[in-house]
């Protein structure tokens, strides 16, 4: 494991994943022709992969992870429409006031199926546990809350995992690298673009933070991306195949894998399944995504509008939580109390001027990029304690 990769990158693409997807290739993505895949051929791939694996299993009732996104209501909605008679159990993750809850909750209900939303009011005392698991210092993981909620219902799962990185979901990401986007670019210029569209994943003076046991380079994590950049392909498919080979394969699937090992519960993403994959990398960037508009998913809003009973909020926020409010409220202190003499520092892993400097921004300017770098380092505090000097165990509580 490349520490360096993952604390730039959240992932290391270093690590060859056993239970992996399978690769796309530049001929899969350049040699497309007419007519294209529809919205339809879709839907009918994402129908017969949830019949076969309801039916296979012969499972009464099932769950489902239920944000108020596209991919998660298209799967639960198709799930519906197959099985009408099927007990359903969607489950969501809320960490403040401003979660989905209230609206996923109205589309669980409209959908003829129980809702169970899970309130987390500290993320960060699970983490010893969640790293004893992952083996790998993590701290954003929420899937591990939905996936231990849902094996109270039943051992298999549903997510709507792949619609963003097959349909096009990252359009805060897209917009702005489009803009910025010139075909006189060099392959390293395109990845350091792309990387700037990441920019919650490092911080400015990343290279700052390493201590003398970890050798950084910025052209090293360039070099990770070289097979997307350096081709002729349309941007966003270049875009597409990096977001596919990074945090898809690296991050989300392996991470999801050992969880459901963990709670043993069969997880099923039929937005992964091989068939949608394929038909997937046969549909151009320009109808995922219409740069007009900045909306992308095209083809499960089609499938969406096909479904007359669903009803989405207005705005998605996510499984995800506000940084700076957990920060004021309870990050600061956990943090500080096991980081100020942190392993990290003196066995010199981490630069702990770095460590000094960045809680002064915080103070000053709640910038929520050295937020999520400090509760990186949390994380990387707690693995390096647990797998490599061996002080802690997964009992621990911050």
């Amino acid at each position: 494991m490349d520490l360096g990769n993952l604390l730039t990158l959240r992932y290391d693409p270093s690590v060859e994943e056993t239970d992996s997807l399978r690769k796309i290739t530049y001929e899969d993505l350049k040699n497309r022709k007419g007519p294209f895949p529809s919205s339809k051929e879709v839907e009918n791939a994402l129908r017969s992969n949830i019949r076969k694996k309801i039916t296979d299993s012969g499972a009464e009732k099932i769950s489902v992870a239920l944000s108020t996104g596209v991919d998660s209501n298209a799967i639960l909605s198709l799930i519906r429409d197959e099985f009408p008679n099927i007990e359903v159990h969607c489950v969501s993750v809320s960490f403040d006031e401003k979660s989905e809850a209230i609206a996923a909750r109205k589309i669980a209900e409209n959908m003829a199926s129980h809702f169970h939303n899970v309130v987390i009011d500290n993320p960060l005392k699970d983490l010893p546990h969640i790293i004893s698991i992952l083996k790998e210092p993590r701290w954003n993981v929420y899937q591990f809350y939905f996936i231990e909620k849902s094996s109270q219902f039943s051992d298999l799962l549903f997510t709507g995992d792949g619609g963003d990185e097959l349909f096009g979901g990252y359009v805060f990401r897209y917009k702005k690298f489009l803009n910025s986007y010139d075909q006189a670019l060099s392959w390293v210029e395109r990845a350091r673009l792309y990387l700037d569209c990441h920019e919650r994943d490092w911080v400015p003076d990343q290279a700052q933070m390493f201590g003398p046991k970890l050798q950084f380079s910025w052209d090293r994590i360039y070099m990770l991306f070289k097979n997307y950049f350096d081709n002729d392909l349309d941007p966003l498919d270049q875009v597409f195949a990096a977001d596919y080979h990074g945090k898809l394969m690296h991050d989300f699937v392996p991470t999801n894998s050992k969880l459901f090992n963990h709670f043993k519960v069969t997880g099923i993403a039929p937005l992964l399944d091989p068939s949608v994959i394929d038909i997937s990398m046969r549909i151009p960037p320009s109808l995922k995504y219409d740069r007009t508009r900045n909306i992308g998913k095209l083809q499960l809003r089609d499938i969406l509008s096909r479904q007359n009973t669903v009803v989405l909020s207005d705005k998605k926020i996510g499984f995800g939580m506000d940084l700076g409010t957990l920060w004021t409220r309870i990050a600061k202190e956990i943090v500080t109390s096991t980081l100020d003499n942190g392993r990290i520092f003196e066995d010199g892993i981490i630069n702990k001027q770095f460590y000094t400097k960045s809680l002064k921004r915080i103070s000053d300017t709640l910038d929520v990029r050295y937020i999520s770098k400090m509760l990186q380092l949390l994380s990387l505090e707690i693995w390096y304690k647990m797998f490599v000097t061996f002080e802690i165990g997964s009992k621990t509580s911050l």
